[in-house]
């Protein structure tokens, strides 16, 4: 397994992105989706073990995707991530937005994945697996990149500070030329 790392200052404009983004909280889109929240069986269980564990609609939080981000958040973001010898073209990012009592759960994931804490809060962050049968508490620390291995669980409790914010890139980091 891919040991956790957590890097501070890996994002040095985090405070300019968190105003940005609740400048633009209207473009963000809510999990779960109304729709798919309507079309649930019944007897539906988000704790079931055997469901799809990457179904974000058992999930609770809010998401603005690069696709629908304005050009200046956008360029905001790359400019506290990137150097000048990246190569942007195949790299993907997204900003997550919790607010009080949102979550999500616990989930393996298929690519690796870069997580940016843009807030910081002693109480809330990411419980994430750090080995066999080992699980850490990450708290958010603004600014820094959590790293761990896609295979590992992760979650974030229900949120009890203030809104949380964070960033999420695939790759990790933007890929050198």
């Amino acid at each position: 397994m891919k040991p956790l790392t957590v890097s501070p200052g890996a994002v040095r404009n985090y405070a300019e992105i968190v105003a940005m983004a609740e400048r633009y909280r209207h473009l963000f889109s809510d999990y779960p989706d109304p729709v798919a929240r309507k079309a649930r069986p019944a007897d539906w269980d988000p704790l079931n073990p055997y469901r799809d564990s990457e179904y974000e609609d058992d999930d609770r939080y809010h998401v603005l995707q690069m696709g629908d981000m304005p050009r200046e958040l956008a360029v905001t973001i790359l400019n506290g991530l990137a150097t000048p010898d990246c190569d942007l073209r195949n790299f993907y990012f997204q900003i997550n937005r919790y607010d009080v009592g949102d979550y999500i759960l616990p989930h393996r994931d298929s690519l690796q994945q870069g997580l940016y804490m843009l807030t910081d809060s002693e109480v809330d962050g990411l419980v994430v697996q750090s080995g066999p049968g080992r699980m850490e508490f990450v708290p958010d620390t603004a600014g820094s990149l959590v790293e761990h291995d896609p295979s590992a669980w992760h979650w974030v409790d229900p949120v009890r500070d203030h809104i949380r914010y964070t960033l999420v890139t695939i790759p990790a980091r933007p890929p050198a030329r």
